[in-house]
């Protein structure tokens, strides 16, 4: 039962190249994203298991991984309070010097 390939009309095979295309990009973007992610924001603080879950597992895994493996991140109430010139010292410490 061997199907022959040029017996597939173009625009199913077209068809297929765009989903194709589409999930190499969502898993590379899973992937990215993964290696951005601090470990500590993740579910099970193992980048290598959510790795394998996304290549493994193909779209469900980088599903999966875009909705449950990553905690949120603090939020304005969970940020401490600064005083001015502590908040001086972040900005300092985060674009350099002088600023003005």
């Amino acid at each position: 039962m061997n199907a022959d390939p040029s017996s597939i009309p173009t625009p199913v095979l077209i068809a297929l190249g765009v989903i194709l295309l589409l999930h190499i990009a969502l898993v590379v973007h899973c992937l990215i994203l993964l290696a951005r992610t601090p470990a500590d924001r993740l579910v099970t603080g193992r980048k290598w298991l959510w790795a394998i879950i996304v290549v493994g597992v193909n779209l469900i895994g980088s599903v999966l991984f875009l909705a449950l493996a990553r905690r949120p991140s603090a939020t304005e109430e969970q940020m401490p309070d600064l005083e001015p010139a502590d908040a001086e010292r972040v900005v300092r410490g985060l674009y350099g010097g002088d600023r003005g």
